[in-house]
């Protein structure tokens, strides 16, 4: 047995033996020393770190549903407030069809239109790829709608 695994073999038996002793006395603390330990620990770096990151993750997740929001509310999602029958006959105009199509019929002109208006067939013109992804967004919102109706 060489000298450096017999010196990884003492390390690792002392630190084992440490770990043990720390949860079997933590375990066993009275509620003042538990009281003495966190206010301890309060003032620390890690403690200090920690906090800062809760408040980072729910500054976080508070812009997370801010934008979540906003997107529903500009692609027309969720609770608008716009009438049902309205929305509906936007869509079917938005895919160049009849009210009343069917689904098959509305997934025809879905593809159709992706096909004639998707944003790479316009990437050399920022211009028109820009118009093409609005115009591809509002399709696709239009199928997604009227696919969740129709097959409800």
């Amino acid at each position: 047995m060489g000298i450096a695994k017999r010196f990884w073999d003492v390390a690792r038996s002392n630190v084992s033996d440490f770990a043990s002793e720390f949860m079997s006395r933590e375990d066993g603390l009275t509620a003042e020393e538990r009281a003495e330990l966190e206010a301890e620990l309060e003032g620390t770096v890690g403690a200090k770190a920690g906090r800062q990151a809760r408040v980072f993750r729910d500054k976080a997740e508070e812009a997370w549903e801010r934008a979540f929001e906003a997107a529903q509310a500009r692609t027309g999602v969720g609770n608008t407030g716009e009438d049902p029958v309205k929305r509906r006959e936007r869509w079917y105009r938005t895919l160049e069809l009849s009210p009343g199509a069917s689904y098959e019929e509305v997934r025809r002109a879905y593809r159709r239109l992706v096909a004639k208006y998707h944003p790479d067939r316009y990437a050399s013109d920022p211009a028109k790829y820009e118009a093409a992804t609005e115009v591809a967004r509002k399709i696709t919102e239009a199928h997604e709608g009227l696919k969740a109706e129709l097959q409800r």
